[in-house]
């Protein structure tokens, strides 16, 4: 009952706009102007707001006790002045109906092209502390895996007969080759050998320092341990800065580009973050049909974990388009098509091509121009009284309904 009760209800509007739709006095330089203009007009008949079948010959009230609203002869024979396929409201129904409009204007904006991420640590940050000749470790200062260590810091000490004999000829001053470089060779870094200067006299247990700021994400050794030439005893990752691998359907690549825009979400969190497409894989993946992207972000207070997923939109093609709010465009048969303003109270249906639709926007390929006026609210019953008018018949649309 109730459902049947607000059918009639909108029925009723819609009648009511229909006799609502009389053509407004046109604005003059002065007033006296608009109001001898006015004169000139005859009234057919007055008519209830919600009975166009209710006419009397004078003003009065209609059964529902609603003021009649004059119905001009102009009005009946289409009006001279009215633009083609045109509807003209009467200011009162405008405000009814809700009607807003909107400028067609030319923004920048691109594809929104939605994918999924993975947090990965970068490789570029990854540090590997090895031996470069055999021996052992003698002391173990960082012992565990995830100890967070600083640039500078002692990770360990090593003992090694040939590192012992190079530090032995730097000091003596051989002049066999470069002593000193023959120490970065095996491995000692500057801070190792300034204080084998300082102390003059060979180190027994040369002391090996973390090269960077990070975290320590592999141990291979344990204190006490020999580790053979070029055996690895750690790896140190700087996750100040990550990784955001995207896979990104092979279609889209076309519209993406270094640089590109993105926003990545983490869906546990609701954290957005603002970044760029810093590398485009040359290869796809021939199983997913995808190509994957990555992202750059920076992780000052180490937030952002790996191997989290992310939501990615990447604002792809991004250029000046002109555009119009999305919920604008209306759709029939025929096409897509919007509820022109043509000013003075008429309202008309144009047909447009449209384009990409992001953000709440929609690109407007042919149809309209910069500065004209479209509905974004109240268009449905503007189109559904643009209907019963013939007005997309005139233009030679048909929309459906």
């Amino acid at each position: 009952m109730r459902i049947f009760i607000s059918l009639l209800f909108v029925l009723a509007l819609g009648i009511g706009i229909g006799v609502g739709l009389k053509v407004l006095p046109s604005s003059g330089e002065g007033e006296m102007q608009t109001s001898s203009k006015s004169t000139e007009r005859k009234i057919a008949y007055w008519a209830a707001p919600m009975d166009p079948n209710y006419r009397r010959d004078e003003p009065g009230q209609s059964p529902m006790g609603m003021d009649l609203v004059p119905v001009y002869e102009d009005e009946l024979s289409g009006g001279a002045s009215a633009p083609e396929g045109a509807i003209k409201i009467d200011p009162t129904y405008v405000h009814t109906l809700g009607i807003k409009t909107a400028e067609v204007t030319s923004r920048e904006f691109g594809r929104s092209i939605r994918a999924f991420g993975k947090i990965a640590p970068s490789t570029r940050l990854e540090h590997a502390v090895d031996v470069r000749t055999k021996g052992w470790i003698v002391d173990l200062a960082t012992d565990a895996v995830g100890d967070t260590v600083k640039k500078g810091d002692l990770l360990f000490t090593f003992y090694s007969p040939d590192l012992m004999t190079a530090q032995s000829d730097y000091l003596i001053g051989a002049r066999v080759g470069n002593a000193e470089q023959r120490l970065r060779l095996f491995g000692m870094d500057e801070k190792s050998i300034a204080e084998l200067k300082k102390q003059k006299k060979f180190l027994e247990k040369t002391p090996f320092y973390a090269p960077v700021d990070g975290t320590v994400t592999m141990l291979n050794v344990r204190k006490g341990a020999h580790v053979n030439e070029g055996g690895s005893v750690m790896m140190i990752q700087d996750f100040s800065k990550l990784w955001i691998n995207v896979d990104v359907p092979i279609r889209d690549v076309q519209f993406l580009a270094i640089g590109t825009p993105a926003k990545v979400t983490v869906p546990e969190t609701g954290d957005e973050y603002e970044t760029v497409i810093d590398f485009i894989h040359p290869v796809n993946d021939p199983q997913n049909r995808t190509v994957m992207v990555r992202l750059i972000l920076e992780n000052p207070d180490g937030i952002l974990k790996s191997d989290t997923y992310v939501d990615v939109d990447l604002k792809g093609d991004t250029q000046p388009r002109l555009t119009v709010p999305q919920e604008a465009v209306l759709y029939g048969g025929q096409g897509a098509y919007v509820m022109e303003d043509a000013s003075e109270g008429y309202f008309r249906p144009v047909m447009v091509k449209t384009g990409i639709t992001a953000n709440g926007l929609t690109e407007i390929k042919t149809g309209l121009k910069p500065g004209q006026n479209i509905v974004t609210s109240g268009q449905f019953m503007l189109d559904a009284e643009t209907n019963l008018k013939g007005g997309m018949e005139a233009m030679g649309h048909d929309h459906g309904g």
